[in-house]
């Protein structure tokens, strides 16, 4: 088959015919007008804005016999051959595929012979970010000092990833993504040249499908052609391209504002039976609030290029509804959900989730408008307390006087109403011991001393805000040490109890317990009698209240 897609068959073959990238061609076509020639390029940008083919360009310029002014001529030997890919001296090399060390020394190699046919030996090195470190480091020495008629060009995608050495050896040309009204009108002329009817909105929908890139623009336009003919109206590019109509986006936003739970589901549903895809939709969401967003700038409406009429007026419309804060927000909850659609099992779930997350979102208040509103209130409320009572008339004074005598004599004969109150416990005894093994396991990621201690409490008594527990079968020096921290165990008890709690310790032995102490201080009185002398241990089991176990 002789048909060649519109991608190549409307490939640039001069400077001028690369669109969108003036700040670029320009350069160059003056650097060949005063033939001021790099060793060496590199080329940077979004896919399918012409960094390939700018390459190509150079490649014929450099070599045209003919060439005037930066313009190849396109009809001599060496400009057919490049343009077929059939010229021996430009030499095409996938970085992908080529990136190892050993295809670099090849290249070294190659560079040393002169041209076949041509003035110079160029070669094209795409997607150079793929070389490895090796690799890079052994085309270093070349890229700096080329033979006289050596020429590098290289192109990426990922300029990040090319060492800093590399790219300071090269003049850096830094490709645009193209917009729309560029790529609206390179698909209208394309497409009246080959005789093919489209409307503004087919034209407009292909164009911000493309997202930039002119290749996808022009790979796109021929699969609607192929699918409607030579007359594409809107609905044969929905159908192909799996357009998402407007009116999903604004019955959404629309859900939100108006707190519609019914409305959000229909969309839902909508979404659901129709099988969008999920992740092209919450793009489109995304961008359809930063549309919202640049309405609500002043004169922002002159920002949503390409849009017809129709929509714009309902942007502005929404719009309205809507504050700045709020669409921040809204995006920003969006963005997260597209990381996480990628992430999970059941994306639609995720999706719901989300919609409704919006709909409870309340309107943002900033800080400064909360504290004037309180501050407001508080002033309202001293005026008011600032009143004055009305000025009776004399004759009501005694039966004022009557009412106030009568009111203190109420107040007096019941004073401790409200303290009493006030004095109820929050807690009972029963809902501690439940949740005391709880409150020891609290003490024990901070203080595990003290709560070894508290595993051998039993609460028993609750008077108040006092809690009084039995600490069973420990030493005496356990209370002590409690009672040496009881700050920081009423701390405790107040941050797990949210009142504050005061904790009485109280030392309870066992009978068990009786008879082994009573065992143990025979025992220590006869050591302590036989070791009279021993001052140092003595007073140790003095002080800390120690037994002798052996």
């Amino acid at each position: 088959m002789s048909y060649k897609v519109l991608s190549l068959k409307w490939r640039p073959q001069t400077f001028e015919d690369v669109v969108g990238q003036d700040h670029l061609t320009k350069t160059l076509i003056n650097a060949f007008k005063k033939d001021r020639v790099a060793q060496g390029y590199i080329l940077t940008g979004p896919r399918g804005v012409g960094k390939t083919t700018t390459a190509r360009i150079i490649s014929k310029t450099l070599n045209c016999s003919t060439a005037k002014n930066g313009v190849p001529c396109n009809e001599c030997n060496s400009c057919k051959e490049i343009i077929d890919g059939r010229n021996l001296d430009v030499l095409e090399i996938d970085g992908a595929s080529n990136r190892g060390i050993e295809e670099i020394r090849n290249l070294r190699e190659q560079i040393k012979y002169t041209p076949m046919n041509s003035r110079y030996k160029v070669f094209i090195i795409d997607e150079v970010h793929m070389l490895t470190n090796q690799a890079f480091n052994a085309l270093l020495r070349t890229l700096e000092e080329p033979p006289s008629h050596g020429k590098f060009i290289l192109a990426t995608t990922d300029i990040h990833k090319v060492p800093s050495t590399i790219i300071s050896r090269c003049q850096r040309f830094d490709f645009n993504r193209i917009t729309l009204d560029v790529i609206s009108k390179r698909l209208s002329l394309i497409l009246k040249a080959e005789s093919i009817d489209i409307d503004d909105a087919s034209l407009l929908s292909i164009s911000q499908k493309a997202d930039g890139s002119m290749r996808d623009a022009l790979s796109i336009l021929d699969q609607v052609i192929a699918y409607s003919g030579d007359s594409i109206k809107i609905e044969d590019v929905s159908a192909v391209i799996g357009l998402i109509p407007n009116e999903i986006y604004f019955d959404f936003s629309n859900a939100i504002v108006e707190k519609d739970y019914n409305k959000m589901m229909s969309v839902i549903e909508s979404i659901h039976s129709t099988g969008l895809s999920l992740q092209d939709l919450t793009e489109g969401l995304i961008k359809h609030y930063n549309n919202l967003l640049i309405t609500l700038v002043d004169k922002g409406e002159d920002l949503l290029s390409g849009m017809s009429e129709e929509i714009k007026n309902q942007y502005i419309n929404s719009s309205n509804s809507y504050i700045n804060k709020d669409i921040i927000r809204i995006s920003k909850v969006l963005h997260d959900m597209q990381f996480s659609l990628k992430q999970v099992s059941q994306p639609m779930i995720v999706f719901e989730m989300t919609a409704l997350k919006l709909l409870e979102m309340d309107t943002s208040v900033s800080i400064s408008e909360l504290i004037s509103d309180i501050s407001s209130k508080e002033s309202k409320k001293k005026v008011i307390e600032s009143k004055e009572p009305p000025i009776k008339k004399n004759d009501d004074i005694t039966d004022l006087k009557i009412d106030e005598e009568l009111n203190v004599s109420e107040k007096s004969t019941n004073p401790k109403t409200s303290n009493d109150e006030k004095q109820k416990p929050l807690l009972d005894l029963e809902v501690i011991k439940d949740t005391w093994n709880d409150f020891v396991s609290k003490v024990s990621n901070n203080r595990p001393s003290i709560a070894t201690i508290l595993e051998h409490a039993d609460p028993i008594e609750l008077n108040g805000n006092l809690l009084t527990v039995n600490i069973v079968d420990l030493p005496k020096f356990s209370v002590g040490n409690l009672e040496h921290n009881q700050e920081l165990i009423n701390q405790f008890a107040q941050e797990h109890y949210d009142i504050p709690l005061k904790i009485v310790p109280k030392l309870v032995q066992s009978n068990n317990s009786d008879n082994t102490s009573k065992k143990n201080d025979s025992k220590m009185d006869e050591y302590l009698s036989s070791n009279s002398k021993d001052t140092v241990i003595s007073k140790v089991l003095e002080v800390f209240d120690g037994e002798i176990l052996r």
